[in-house]
Formats: structure tokens, sequence, C-alpha cells
């Protein structure tokens, strides 16, 4: 039986730092998009969110956002989601821009001292 999936965006960036990384998320924000989507299997609830993020990207290009993934109250979610869901498996976070502090300190060594400022979004 398939589960019915609400599809949601979140804004937000993945910044790299020197050994670590962190992902920076709006919880309280504005989304850009929603959809209301059934799947089946953990396969096409892949392809929803890709599609879905497609479209997201489509409307709003420089937009940076993270899609959420919601099973309706009183579906099943489908075998292998909650696994899926780990590590981007569902491809959530493949629309977060990626700020990589460790490029923009080694592209300018003299400004090592100064506080840093976000390098543009890649």
């Amino acid at each position: 039986m398939p589960a019915t999936i609400d599809l949601d965006t979140i804004a937000g960036s993945i910044e790299r730092h020197d050994g670590y990384s962190t992902k920076k998320l709006e919880i309280t924000g504005t989304s850009l998009m929603r959809e209301t989507v059934t799947a089946a299997n953990v396969a096409e609830v892949r392809a929803a969110v890709q599609a879905f993020g497609a479209c997201v990207r489509a409307a709003h290009l420089d937009a940076s956002f993270m899609i959420s993934i919601s099973i309706r109250k009183g579906s099943r979610k489908p075998n292998g989601y909650d696994k899926g869901c780990f590590r981007n498996g569902l491809g959530q976070e493949d629309f977060l821009h990626v700020i990589d502090w460790r490029t923009a300190q080694a592209a300018d060594p003299t400004k090592a001292d100064a506080p840093l400022t976000a390098p543009s979004a890649a």
C-alpha cells in the first residue's frame, strides 16, 4: 500500500571548515514550495524528492534548501525508509549550497588574521 508523503523545503546551507562540517537550517523560515506525493517503496520516495527538488530549483535558481519528508498520519513507512533517510540517502540535502571556508582562507592568505566573512555559496 503506497504511503502519502508531504515534501517541504527548509532554507539552509552546509559550511565546511578544517576537520568538520556544519549544516545550518532555518527551521522557522518560510517554505518555498510544498507537495504531496504517494510512494510504495524507498526508490519512489527518492525519485519524488529529486523531482520535487528539481521543480523548486527551476522556480528559485539561487535558493539553498533541504527537503523535509514527512509521512502522513495513518500511512505506513515503506520498508527501508528509516535507513534511507540516514546520511542523505533519499537526496534530501542535495539542494543545499556548500560554503567552503577552507578555500576562502587559502585563496587569500594575507587575510589569515582577519575576521572571517562568508564566501559566496558554490
